[in-house]
């Protein structure tokens, strides 16, 4: 009974508090349902049993038993989340109206006020509720800005931080003394030419301007007059019925977290949820974990224009195998104005457009097409919010096209737990044409207008007569609280601006900036510029992929391009999130982090070794849905292998490495790790860097200040490291440019598909002196090794040996070395019952006359699990006995370990340029190649006894006491 009690206290007392009575009945009722619910959550669940009534329409303080029972169904459907709400797109007119009430100071939703339904034919109470509302959200996120929240009772005011009051018009028109500084929220109006007024419910004021803050002002926006704050004002003082203005600023932004804490959880955006799908954990979660997820935005989808087919046709067939989430279609979709022929060309256009949309299975079945119309598209008027395109020109394509929506202007996309907003209009150019003056640095116009914008709340806070809304739906136009995305499809020229934790972007005219477009990616909340043409599409898309073996496969029926988007490939959206981008860890603890963990499995990565660590780097693995594309490895992640204990430990790196890559080259020099080359989302590259390994802090520096002739952009390639000189062979990539030694033959294969430039194999040597920082390149003589590239180098001695690769078609079995003192090519005689032709395989030197081949890919595309054991001073191939012939691998990394150990890491277990979902792996194999020393014997005996031995293990020399502490983590930790 005290339960019982104590839960109906609480509920009545709740409903007082919202002036609310229950009925006995409903309170009873409620009551029942409440004893299942833990002490814990009770107060949350009460209130959200409070919202729910409150969104019902009711018709006085007393709450009947019907509408509790449908408030504890709606909590019990918005904990019920359904895979319906994972993507929605709402229309302007589908937009739920709630109405802030100032007694209430909170937002309810219309059916609960005394407002009539919206019509396109508004009411003069319409036009000016609009205005009146827009006036009220401004206000009430201004006071609740921390520069106008009065300290609480008994608080210490913080030093240098002043306290501001608003102030109203009425307040200044009613005082009979001057006034010092004040602070007015209003909006800009000229009643009389060339006279400008500030506005407010209570009054108008003429105004006396002189001084802005950053901004596009205008008229009908709303603007602060206050003193010293930086960021919003218009402060100065009234005399002579002029009010006189020392400085204009906007009313502060407010994140949409800010927003929500405040007002709860209320579904301002839309959508089927009751709730906003902000609060909801199973959807935060979805959208993290589907990485693959992507949004393709083009505006000016121009459909009769030849060109922008052609176009749309490339990019469909760049895609074909790994559908975007969405395409965001923008209008206008006619070159030409609205005509009374357009609208049969539009049609005839759409059908062009939905036979190009089938010729591809994979979007067709797979993609969702979103259409928003343009200004100049056909419909009733210019007047926003704009409806869609009738439907008798769209009822083909949607029938075709399934998963086509034919949508407002603007509209609204729900995405798992984001919010996009997407609007079609020439806004920039009307904001700037129509302001009162222009701001002072006029080249940063794009974050001028997204200042404006979000600080309106509003996505056209310009004069009716210049924006013209229907006036009973001016609210589906407001961005309070501010969504995620903001897609502005504007003509003006492209951009990506993040403010106010939202992300703006206008993907540009297709047709008027080269054909781009952006491309967005949820997941990482990141967005990236495109665009096609015949001669970049293959770096620019297909390059997307890792790179394979050669990139050569393009005409080949079972090669998949496996496109990839890049964790690094982050538009710089402004230069602090640019910099935060760049610490994604304190420089304290970024070399402190370990996990008792392995690294993830991967392909096309680096490993070196440095003392007794391994470090690995770099390469890319499958996404985790089947079927989707592949991702590269972060960028400031590398992982370190302690080759005594066994134990993986992750570092996080900072500097200034540009991209997350595979197929790079990778070699240590005294502690020094230095990567040069590789494959990124954007191809090949040249760049060389450096990570001091030994260093508190793994920092990636950029090798920039080089003298000479640097290779050219590839990655696949090979080298040696000999007297403190880096020496590089072949490689696949980029003509070099330039008067490169060596021969460059061109892969033909690799333009088949969007008819690029291409690339080739090499067979150039390049040597980088690490005192001098000089490029360089030898005259060599003797027999030259072809071109090549997915080869493998071994350097013993004064020689530097490679062996096999890939060049044009074959995977070849040939060995040669080259002297580094004379700078002479020796090739070296291969048996008959040597090892075959191969590609992507290790060559490891494991002793001054033994070098250790494992796994690779043949011409026939077997992934080779075979090893052998080359003898230098006989010129002698063995086979190597092994217990990993199950575990084929290619594009795997071996390295030679203290005790005459291989460790081999990754790589790719099947055929790799199959369509069959590739095997990456994160093995760690060992190949026992030398016998143990005497030394490794004595360690494993001392480990075997050593609860009869550990006493004695003090009076041992510091380095073997090391190595047992290091072996014994091993051994603690094998079995767990």
């Amino acid at each position: 009974m005290d339960v019982v009690r104590r839960i109906k206290t609480k509920v009545s007392a709740g409903f007082k508090m919202r002036g609310l009575i229950l009925r006995p009945e409903a309170s009873k009722y409620l009551v029942e349902v409440l004893e299942s619910v833990s002490p814990i959550e009770l107060d949350d669940v009460i209130e959200k049993v409070l919202d729910a009534v409150e969104k019902q329409p009711l018709s006085s303080c007393m709450i009947e038993l019907s509408v509790v029972e449908i408030a504890v169904q709606d909590c019990s459907q918005s904990s019920d989340e359904t895979i319906d709400n994972v993507f929605n797109i709402i229309g302007a007119f589908d937009v739920p109206r709630y109405i802030y009430s100032v007694e209430r100071k909170k937002f309810v939703p219309i059916s609960m006020t005394t407002h009539s339904a919206p019509s396109l034919c508004g009411l003069a109470r319409d036009k000016a509720e609009l205005f009146r509302e827009r006036y009220t959200i401004l206000q009430q996120r201004t006071h609740r800005h921390e520069l106008f929240t009065p300290p609480a009772i008994g608080a210490a005011v913080e030093e240098g931080r002043n306290k501001f009051q608003l102030k109203t018009i009425e307040a200044l028109l009613g005082s009979t003394a001057k006034l010092g500084e004040v602070i007015v929220l209003g909006m800009v109006t000229q009643l009389k030419e060339g006279k400008f007024y500030l506005e407010d419910p209570s009054g108008t004021v003429q105004l006396d301007m002189s001084k802005f803050h950053n901004g596009l002002y205008t008229e009908s926006c709303f603007v602060l007059a206050e003193g010293s704050v930086l960021f919003l004002c218009a402060l100065g003082w009234y005399e002579d019925s002029v009010f006189h203005v020392n400085a204009f600023g906007f009313p502060p932004t407010e994140p949409s977290s800010s927003t929500r804490a405040y007002y709860g959880n209320i579904n301002f955006f839309g959508g089927p949820s009751t709730t906003s799908v902000k609060a909801s954990a199973k959807m935060k979660q979805l959208e993290e974990e589907n990485e693959d997820a992507m949004f393709v935005i083009i505006s000016d989808v121009w459909l009769d224009s030849v060109e922008v087919m052609e176009k749309i046709h490339l990019m469909f067939s760049g895609y074909a195998t790994m559908p975007p989430t969405c395409f965001i279609f923008c209008g206008n979709f006619s070159s030409a104005p609205y005509g009374k022929t357009q609208i049969k060309s539009l049609k005839e256009s759409l059908k062009a457009l939905a036979d190009a949309i089938c010729a591809y299975p994979n979007i067709h079945s797979s993609s969702r097409f979103v259409f928003v119309p343009g200004p100049e598209d056909p419909g009733p008027s210019t007047i926003l919010p704009r409806p869609a395109l009738a439907d008798h020109i769209t009822e083909e394509f949607r029938q075709r096209v399934p998963f086509s929506v034919f949508t407002t202007n603007p509209c609204r996309i729900q995405y798992c737990s984001q919010e996009i907003v997407i609007i079609r209009e020439d806004m920039v150019n009307k904001m700037c044409r129509n302001c009162v003056r222009l701001p002072n640095n006029n080249l940063d116009i794009p974050n001028h207008f997204v200042k404006t914008i979000l600080s309106q709340g509003h996505l056209t806070p310009l004069p009716l007569y210049v924006s013209p809304v229907f006036w009973a739906y001016d609210y589906s136009l407001r961005i309070y609280p501010v969504p995620d995305v903001i897609i502005f499809a504007d003509k003006y020229d492209p951009f990506n601006i993040s403010n106010t934790d939202c992300l703006c972007i206008n993907p540009g005219s297709f047709p008027r900036s080269g054909f781009t477009f952006k491309v967005y990616y949820p997941s990482n909340r990141t967005v990236e510029d495109r665009w096609v043409t015949m001669a970049d599409m293959e770096e620019d898309i297909g390059d997307l992929a890792p790179a394979g073996e050669d990139d050569d496969e393009s005409d080949e029926e079972d090669r998949e391009f496996d496109w990839i988007v890049g964790d690094d490939e982050e538009v710089e959206l402004e230069e602090v999130e640019e910099e935060e981008d760049e610490q994604p860890l304190d420089t304290e603890a970024s070399s402190e982090l370990f996990e008792l963990d392995t690294p993830a499995e991967r392909s096309g990565h680096i490993a070196v070794v440095d003392r007794n660590i391994m470090y690995v780097w770099g390469g890319y693995k499958n996404a985790q849905n089947i079927g989707l594309f592949d991702l590269y490895l972060p960028r400031n992640e590398i992982w370190a292998y302690n080759m005594e204990s066994g134990v993986w430990r992750k570092h996080l790196t900072l500097g200034n490495l540009h991209s997350s890559m595979s197929g790079s080259c990778g070699v240590c020099v005294d502690g020094v790790l230095y990567l040069f080359g590789g494959h990124h989302a954007r191809g090949n590259t040249n760049r060389i860097y450096r990570l001091p390994l030994r260093a508190p802090n793994l920092v990636w520096e950029e090798m920039r200040d080089l003298k000479g002739l640097p290779p050219s952009s590839k990655d696949k390639l090979g080298c040696w490291v000999h007297k403190n000189r880096l020496i590089f062979f072949g490689g696949y990539g980029y003509t070099a440019q330039g008067p490169h030694r060596g021969t460059f033959e061109y892969d033909e294969s690799s333009s088949f598909v969007w008819d690029s430039p291409g690339r080739g194999w090499n067979n150039h040597i390049h040597i980088l002196d690490l005192e001098t920082s000089i490029w360089s390149q030898p005259i060599t003589k003797g027999n030259t090794p072809s071109p090549r590239a997915a080869h493998a180098c071994a350097m013993v001695g004064n020689r530097g040996y490679v062996f096999g690769g890939r060049y044009k078609t074959y995977r070849l079995n040939d060995l040669y070395y080259i002297d580094m003192d004379t700078w002479e090519w020796h090739e070296m005689s291969v048996p008959q019952l040597g090892p075959v032709g191969r590609s992507w395989h290790s060559f490891t030197p494991v002793s001054p006359d033994l070098i250790f081949l494992f796994g690779g890919f043949t011409t026939d595309r077997n992934t080779l699990s075979d090893s052998w054991l080359y003898c230098v001073s006989k010129n002698e191939w063995k086979p190597f006995k092994h217990g990993h012939t199950q575990s084929p691998r290619l594009w795997h990394t071996a390295c030679s370990g203290p005790d005459g150990e291989v460790f081999v890491f990754g790589g790719c277990a099947n055929n790799l340029l199959s369509r069959q979902r590739a095997a990456h792996s994160n093995e760690l194999l060992v190949f026992n190649v030398q016998p143990k020393t005497l030394v490794r014997f004595c360690i494993e005996a001392a480990l075997q006894h050593r609860e009869h031995l550990a006493n004695s293990w003090d009076y041992l020399p510091k380095h073997l006491l090391h190595s047992l502490q290091q072996r014994m983590v091993r051994a603690n930790t094998l079995g767990s």
